[in-house]
């Protein structure tokens, strides 16, 4: 018998590009998971957060290693939105703004100050 992987349904968090945001361009993005808090992170690519995260969550949900040399290391925010997608949560992605990549750090940093609640392990 063959064991088919889990999958994630479709729609399983919503997704908002503020005005003015160019998602091919450089910029901050926020998770956020109600009643839970909020993630800041920057992106050079927008795979970043539109793919990358979901991969982890996949992970989770089919109990494999977040990496070979690192099977443990899947950080706060990936374990959040498991849990946030498991308990019928809501989810919110949002491509906050546009940052020069050379200011990406330092922008992120700002907003984690601000809002950035689920940031850190």
């Amino acid at each position: 018998m063959t064991i088919l992987p889990l999958v994630i349904n479709p729609g399983w968090y919503t997704y908002v590009l503020n005005e003015n945001v160019d998602e091919m361009r450089p910029g901050i993005y926020e998770w956020h998971i109600a009643g839970v808090g909020t993630y800041i992170g920057k992106y050079t690519w927008i795979s970043r957060p539109k793919r990358e995260y979901e991969r982890n969550v996949l992970k989770i949900l089919n109990g494999r290693p977040y990496r070979p040399q690192k099977p443990t290391g899947f950080r706060r925010i990936h374990r959040e939105l498991f849990d946030a997608y498991r308990n019928g949560r809501q989810i919110r992605l949002t491509i906050l703004e546009n940052v020069e990549p050379a200011l990406l750090a330092k922008r992120e940093s700002e907003l984690i100050a601000e809002r950035g609640t689920l940031n850190g392990r």
